[in-house]
């Protein structure tokens, strides 16, 4: 076993060490679960029901149904769990001497201070294709991922709705950063924060962004509604979760993407009503 995962186990071998983990578990359940409910629910109530007839006509597919919102936000609370878990683990870590999360920005630099956190979102945005990639293979998609895609036309609930297995790997990227650089506690904060508004987003069915934006030379370098919005219609494709470089380098992007894009975006409102409709 790798010294870092046995010191990690021989740390939580410790009376002391399981009281620390119950603290962090449940300060981290109640931290990413407060942000989970405020950006999804703000965001579903904002697009989804407040502005849902302004915005119909940038609806991409149809609206997501009582059943899905029921099962995203079931499914959702498991994975806050498992995320919990993985940040006690992560207690454990620094405990053990085998990750550093540090309080004072210069301690390391302002300019690691500042980069760490692009840099992180390089590395997530990385780690999501090649994973999401994996669970696109026969038997993860069967038993795993298939959890994630049966919102077909997903809410920004089903940001988190991932089978456990599936939420354990979304939940280890800061864990993996940490096994090689230090991070600043503000840092890994703002990491959360923007990882939970970018799933809400991409998960939310109405294209929020000006027409003409993926065609631009730098704005169509950042995923859309509409991007990810495919990948759930068709379970193929569009793997990428931050920037659309990968899923160009690696030919994945989906044909059809500019179309629809461009179709969600169209000045001249199209009737929003479906037979799926969300609750008003």
């Amino acid at each position: 076993m790798i010294d870092w995962l046995r010191d990690v186990f021989v740390t939580l071998g410790h009376p002391a060490a399981w009281r620390s983990f119950r603290r962090v578990f449940w300060s981290g359940l109640l931290d990413e679960g407060w942000r989970y409910v405020a950006f999804a629910l703000v965001l579903w109530l904002l697009l989804h029901v407040l502005l849902k007839k302004r915005l119909g006509h940038r609806l991409i597919g149809s609206w997501p149904r009582r059943e899905d919102l029921v099962r995203e936000i079931t499914y959702s609370v498991a994975t806050l769990g498992i995320f919990a878990a993985i940040a006690s683990v992560v207690l454990a870590m620094v405990v053990s001497g085998h990750a550093e999360i540090y309080e004072d920005p210069r301690k390391h630099g302002l300019a690691w201070f500042f980069l760490s956190i692009p840099l992180l979102v390089i590395w997530h945005d990385t780690y999501f294709y090649w994973t999401h990639r994996l669970l696109h293979t026969r038997w993860f998609m069967r038993r795993v991922h298939f959890v994630h895609h049966r919102s077909r036309h997903p809410s920004p609930f089903a940001a988190y709705a991932f089978h456990p297995v599936e939420a354990l790997l979304n939940g280890l990227v800061a864990l993996l950063a940490l096994l090689v650089v230090p991070l600043n506690g503000y840092v890994i904060v703002a990491f959360g924060v923007q990882e939970m508004i970018r799933a809400a987003y991409s998960h939310a069915t109405v294209e929020t962004m000006p027409r003409g934006f993926p065609r631009h030379w730098f704005w169509g370098r950042f995923v859309t509604t509409t991007h990810h919005h495919l990948h759930h219609e068709t379970a193929h494709g569009n793997y990428a979760l931050w920037f659309t470089w990968w899923d160009r380098w690696c030919a994945t992007e989906r044909a059809d993407y500019l179309e629809r894009y461009d179709r969600a975006t169209s000045a001249s409102p199209r009737p929003a009503a479906d037979a799926t409709e969300a609750i008003a």
